[in-house]
């Protein structure tokens, strides 16, 4: 959509034939390049295409046109047609066969009210959280909680004025340039196409999550640049200030209590506990387009070693595997049960009871060495989406892995976590949140006070 954009752009606002041409080639020359740029890459670093894994475009437009979500990612979507077996061109089917009957179920006032369900969903906030409350720094044997897990919340409720106001000027200097029938520099033409193309997309035909909103943030950084360039403040504060000047105590006194107000009302946040999980370990889930489940033979083990750093940890392992008639996995004769877990503390000579889902009891995981073992307990082969098998790809240098032993292209999913009750936002924070926007709030009251002080408002002056 972006490429379009300037492509638009290039032809529209291009001085002549010449540099429009001169332009385009290189734009085309530009996709090219890295178009096969990235197939050398992929090849280098060892990937090999997978048709068990491939998945068609229909899945995510399929997702975002799901009516009971906001058309975000949904697990039962995700997954609906990727089960082992199918090609890709069955799934593209199946998916196409569900987007009809999707569409035929919506008349056109519930579609356009979900497509705004899909706006609000994905531009609400200005700060993403759905996809990066999990992210860990540390070292192989430590993660760290991310920024985001321990400040998202106040991180989002600090933003939203910046934000407010980042869109707002956005809007009012498109609308003045458009009312005013002023000429548009390319640069902002191109922001604008850029910015309405990313939201076409992912509103009218893509799945939405809030992270995807970042595509068109630097547009909307740039349009506001140039509209904060544009803007008389000396002339506003001039204006408004003449009104205000007056009352300005007045109107401090009513902001002051409504900040109070906002501050007492949502002061339940810093003492409603919630429970929360850090995270210590945490090894690849199931794959996110589906795999070609591993295959254990017969009465094989297999075992990883790892660390534990911290005490009080719960263990979370997959435990889900099945056997077939044959080794056809195509007749999808299936008989589902479960792998042998055994989980073993070498430094403590402990045993770690772990049930037939494949979680340990609450806390019971310490600090120490342990080995954990998986055993296909049957006299036949079975498969199992527990353990990623990432091919010839190179991953011996990221720490944060774990392969089985013997089996490096082999990792179990597993997550170590210690779960602890906290608030959703400290009172540090919170304190924080409003004590800035009170001095925020007397700044612009003494700005507006002491304006002709201030500001050198006669022109001559300036």
């Amino acid at each position: 959509m972006i490429i379009i954009a300037l492509l638009i752009t290039i032809v529209l606002m291009g001085q002549t034939l010449r540099q429009k041409f001169v332009q385009i080639s290189i734009l085309i020359a530009t996709v090219i390049v890295v178009y096969f740029g990235s197939s050398v890459i992929q090849t280098a670093q060892r990937y090999e295409r997978n048709n068990q894994v491939v998945t068609p475009a229909t899945r995510y437009i399929n997702m975002g046109l799901n009516p009971n979500t906001s058309g975000q990612i949904d697990g039962n979507d995700a997954w609906l047609y990727e089960q082992p077996g199918r090609t890709p061109k069955e799934k593209n089917r199946l998916y196409l066969s569900s987007i009809k009957r999707r569409l035929l179920n919506y008349s056109v006032g519930s579609l356009s009210e979900h497509f705004l369900k899909k706006a609000t969903y994905m531009y609400g906030t200005g700060l993403t959280i759905q996809d990066f409350f999990y992210w860990y720094a540390g070292n192989k044997n430590n993660l760290e909680e991310s920024i985001l897990d321990r400040f998202g919340v106040t991180l989002v409720n600090g933003f939203q004025f910046f934000y407010i106001l980042l869109s707002v000027m956005t809007f009012v200097f498109l609308w003045r340039h458009l009312k005013n029938k002023r000429s548009i520099p390319p640069v902002v033409l191109f922001s604008v196409l850029g910015v309405l193309g990313v939201c076409a997309f992912q509103v009218g035909l893509w799945e939405v999550r809030d992270r995807y909103s970042l595509l068109a943030v630097p547009f909307t950084v740039f349009i506001f640049s140039y509209a904060l360039a544009g803007l008389d403040i000396v002339g506003w504060i001039s204006r408004f200030g003449s009104v205000l000047k007056q009352d300005v105590i007045r109107y401090f006194i009513i902001s002051t209590g409504l900040l109070v107000f906002g501050y007492l009302s949502n002061y339940s946040l810093t003492t409603q506990l919630v429970e929360k999980n850090n995270v210590s370990i945490h090894q690849p889930y199931v794959a996110y387009a589906g795999q070609s489940d591993v295959k254990i033979k017969a009465h094989d083990k297999l075992k990883i070693t790892f660390d534990v750093e911290t005490t009080g940890n719960t263990g979370i392992f997959y435990n889900s595997a099945y056997s077939i008639s044959s080794d056809s996995k195509s007749q999808q004769v299936k008989k589902y049960l479960p792998l042998q877990i055994s989980l073993m503390n070498t430094t403590l000579h402990k045993s770690i009871e772990v049930d037939s889902n494949g979680n340990t009891k609450a806390n019971t995981m310490q600090k120490g060495k342990y080995v954990l073992t998986l055993t296909n307990p049957t006299n036949q082969a079975i498969y199992t989406q527990g353990i990623i098998d990432i091919g010839k790809a190179d991953f011996s240098f990221n720490s944060l892995y774990r392969s089985i032993s013997g089996h490096p292209e082999l990792m179990p999913v597993m997550t170590v976590a210690r779960s602890s009750q906290n608030t959703l936002v400290s009172k540090k924070q919170y304190n924080a949140i409003f004590t800035l926007l009170f001095v925020i709030l007397c700044i612009i009251t003494y700005m507006f006070r002491k304006k002709d002080k201030i500001l050198p408002l006669n022109k001559s002056k300036i």
